[in-house]
C-alpha cells in the first residue's frame, strides 16, 4: 500500500474517531438536560474538544439528531455485518442478528426516552408524517436527512435478506421471498422495542433474544427438518 494511502486511511480513521466521540457526547447530554436545552457548548465540553472542532464533524444542533439516529444505523450495521461471513448455520445468525438488534435498542434506550418527551422532537416529528411537499420548503435537509436513516434502515433489513435468502438455499427455511421476511422480522423487532418503551426502565427480560429467535424461527423453519431442533 503506498504511503500516500495509509495517510488516507489514517485520516479517515481520525475523522471517524472524533465524529464517534462527539455523537456519544451529545447522546448523553441530552439524556441529561433534554434536546431542547442541549447546546454546541455542551457537546464541546462533554467530548472535551473545542466548539470549532465539533463544527467540523456536526454543522450544528439541528443536523445533530439526526447525526446521532444515523450514528446508531451505522454501529448496528457494522456489527450485523460481521454475522453474514462468519461460520455457524444460518439460523444461528438469524439469533445473533435479534440478540444485536436489542442490545443496540436498549443502548439507545435512554436517549430515545428523553427525545420522545422533548417538544423540539415532536415538532421534528412531522418531517416523519407530513407528505413531501406539504411541510414547507425550510424542512428540506430535514427531508434530506430523513431519506438518510430511511436509507440506513434499508441496509440493515437487506442484511437480514441476505441470511434468509442463505437458509432458503441451504434448506434450513421454507422457500419464501427474503425481503419481505426480512421486513416482518424488522416489524417484530419493533413492536417489541416498542413495548419496552412503555414498560419504563425495566432491563431486558433475560432470555428475551432467545424466546424471539425461536418465535421467528418456528414460522420460517423448513417442514422437512422438522425434525431438527433449532
Amino acid at each position: 500500500m503506498r504511503t500516500s494511502e495509509v495517510r488516507r486511511e489514517r485520516e479517515v480513521r481520525r475523522r471517524e474517531g472524533y465524529r464517534d466521540v462527539i455523537l456519544h457526547a451529545a447522546a448523553r447530554v441530552i439524556v441529561r438536560k433534554g434536546y431542547s436545552a442541549l447546546t454546541m457548548d455542551d457537546v464541546a465540553r462533554e467530548a472535551q474538544l473545542s466548539k470549532a472542532t465539533v463544527y467540523k464533524y456536526v454543522a450544528g444542533k439541528g443536523p445533530l439528531l439526526f447525526e446521532i439516529l444515523g450514528h446508531s444505523f451505522d454501529e448496528i450495521r457494522e456489527r450485523l455485518t460481521g454475522i453474514v461471513d462468519s461460520p455457524g448455520s444460518a439460523g444461528d445468525k438469524i439469533g445473533r442478528f435479534v440478540q444485536i438488534v436489542l442490545q443496540s435498542s436498549e443502548d439507545m434506550k435512554q436517549v430515545n426516552r428523553v427525545l420522545w418527551m422533548d417538544k423540539a422532537m415532536l415538532k421534528l416529528m412531522r418531517v416523519f408524517a407530513s407528505p413531501p411537499g406539504k411541510a414547507g420548503s425550510t424542512l428540506q435537509a430535514d427531508r434530506k436527512m430523513l431519506a438518510m436513516l430511511k436509507q440506513k434502515r434499508q441496509e440493515l433489513v437487506v442484511i437480514g435478506a441476505r441470511i434468509l435468502a442463505e437458509g432458503i438455499a441451504a434448506g434450513e427455511f421454507r422457500r419464501l421471498d427474503p425481503g419481505q421476511i426480512a421486513a416482518f422480522i424488522e416489524a417484530v423487532l419493533q413492536g417489541y422495542t416498542h413495548m419496552r418503551f412503555w414498560e419504563g426502565d425495566a432491563e431486558l427480560p433475560p432470555g428475551a433474544a432467545d424466546v424471539l429467535t425461536r418465535f421467528i424461527l418456528e414460522g420460517i423453519r423448513n417442514p422437512e427438518q422438522a425434525g431438527k431442533e433449532i
